[in-house]
């Protein structure tokens, strides 16, 4: 029972830190249709809180909703007013996927990290471009699914001239 609690917990916690997110990032909307679009999402992901699994998707869809906020552009499904079905039946907007599609590329669980990106966000992050090994570390390591990931690196740098004794 204390796991499920903790659960819930975790998720109202990361609902909340993304409310603060997008409370503070909404002056980069420059329309007023878009920020009562944004209006009428976020009533919509509030009322989304009556099982784990769907606490689990309003907070996928209010990560991708404080994203496209930050940018200061909403993307689909944002720049339309939600729907009134459930949100258990919207998760095909975050896979860019149609209703009820269970294609055979289609990740089950997938979730957010399934959607379409453009191809000027397909570049991989700058940790992967500065890493040594093009990324290859980070992507084997597990991610976890509440909490933080942190990496660390100890590198060195080959002596400077000046600390040359043959000079």
């Amino acid at each position: 029972m204390s796991g499920k609690k903790s659960d819930t917990t975790d998720l109202n916690y990361d609902m909340n830190y993304n409310l603060f997110l997008l409370k503070t990032s909404m002056q980069n909307l420059k329309s007023a249709q878009d920020r009562h679009s944004v209006s009428r999402w976020l009533h919509k992901l509030l009322a989304s809180n009556k099982t784990t699994a769907e606490m689990r998707l309003r907070n996928d869809f209010m990560y991708h909703l404080v994203t496209a906020v930050q940018d200061g552009e909403l993307r689909p499904p944002f720049n339309q007013y939600p729907p009134s079905a459930p949100l258990s039946s919207l998760s095909y907007l975050l896979t860019g996927g149609a209703p009820g599609s269970g294609g055979k590329d289609s990740k089950k669980g997938g979730g957010a990290w399934e959607c379409d990106l453009s191809s000027e966000e397909t570049d991989k992050p700058m940790l992967y471009r500065q890493s040594p090994d093009g990324g290859a570390f980070l992507a084997a390591q597990p991610i976890p699914k509440c909490g933080a990931f942190c990496y660390l690196a100890v590198v060195s740098k080959p002596p400077k001239k000046e600390d040359d004794p043959k000079l």
